[in-house]
């Protein structure tokens, strides 16, 4: 699939295809990752229908970001492992009778939409999903250069009309005003596995040099919400680093991120969480590729050396990790005093 779409004339041909105004409610992508990327397609729907109740319904995990999303009039939950009947019962129960919805993927939430008969339901026709549709959006796959995956949300929204590939689509809220000691987090661990994780050692080795250089900072260590074990790199650092790893729910890691200085990360779902609310970031990619999956803004920075066997998108290297053995700590330090002086400067 790409952002090849069809003739304007041929839209009027589908009238299932075009958006009805009023109570619209949008099924939100599983992962961290894709939420963030799902984001700004949110809000162009918003723009492109300013007459219709938007609701997001996502995962109890994933509210804090959502909420955070002014463009929306509802958010709905349900538990992460709720099946589609439990949440045809909390849309049923619901205190509005959406005539609409929209849906990325197949799951447990489309499944429900149809449960409840939700008139109009759209989305793309894959397999797992195009059964539970009313009207399907087909985007046609052409060869070419790699596209960045926010393109997969914005172009069903581009499709049915709108215009997402816009400024306001990306908007970000103000950042709090930083503390007078620099705050950087620190988020080691990927849930996308080992091979997505730069060295431990280089983080002790960059604290280090960024002191040397820059004075004291206020070192935090986060760690991913499938992983709330203590951070290795805590037991590396001792007391030159707070630890909030089972501390920080998903709203207070958001708010805490809007008052940091900067975050240095592997590739991800943290960092993809910077974007979301524009803190500068430095965030070293391996074995994925950024140019399809970077976090989102012009502040997000990344740091990559293009090896042989990359892009390769495994979780545990069968090689020798040389993605990540190349990216040195000059590099990231670099980039590290870039994005606080643009933090500072902003």
């Amino acid at each position: 699939m790409s952002s090849k779409l069809p003739d304007e004339d041929l839209l009027p041909e589908h009238p299932s295809l075009h958006l009805k105004d009023g109570f619209l409610c949008v099924a939100a992508p599983l992962s961290l990752t894709e939420a963030c990327f799902a984001v700004p397609a949110v809000r162009a729907l918003h723009h492109f229908r300013p007459k219709s109740k938007i609701a997001v319904i996502c995962p109890d995990f994933q509210e804090a970001l959502w909420q955070g999303v002014s463009e929306l009039d509802y958010v709905i939950t349900y538990p992460e492992r709720a099946t589609s009947r439990q949440i045809a019962r909390i849309l049923s129960e619901y205190e509005v009778s959406f005539v609409s919805a929209i849906c990325w993927g197949g799951g447990e939430v489309a499944k429900a939409f149809q449960r409840v008969d939700i008139p109009q339901r759209l989305g793309y026709p894959t397999k797992e999903l195009g059964k539970h549709l009313t009207g399907s959006i087909d985007v046609f796959t052409e060869i070419g250069p790699i596209e960045h995956r926010v393109r997969y949300y914005l172009n069903l929204v581009q499709f049915l009309g709108g215009e997402p590939f816009v400024r306001s689509s990306f908007a970000t809220k103000p950042l709090l005003l930083p503390s007078k000691k620099p705050r950087i987090v620190l988020a080691p661990e990927s849930e996308y596995g080992a091979s997505h994780e730069w060295p431990l050692e280089n983080f002790v080795d960059l604290v280090e040099r960024y002191e040397i250089s820059e004075g004291e900072v206020d070192w935090i260590i986060l760690s991913s919400k499938i992983n709330p074990e203590p951070s290795g790199l805590k037991q590396l650092l001792g007391d030159r680093v707070e630890d909030y790893t089972t501390e920080w729910d998903m709203g207070e890691t958001l708010s805490g991120l809007r008052s940091c200085s900067g975050l240095v990360a592997s590739d991800c779902e943290l960092a993809h969480l910077a974007g979301y609310v524009g803190l500068p970031a430095v965030v070293v990619f391996g074995p994925n590729e950024p140019e399809w999956k970077r976090p989102l803004g012009k502040q997000s920075r990344v740091v990559r050396e293009h090896v042989a066997c990359s892009p390769c998108y495994m979780a545990k290297c069968t090689v020798d990790m040389r993605c990540q053995g190349e990216v040195t700590v000059a590099m990231v330090l670099e980039q590290l005093k870039l994005a606080v002086v643009e933090r500072n400067e902003g």
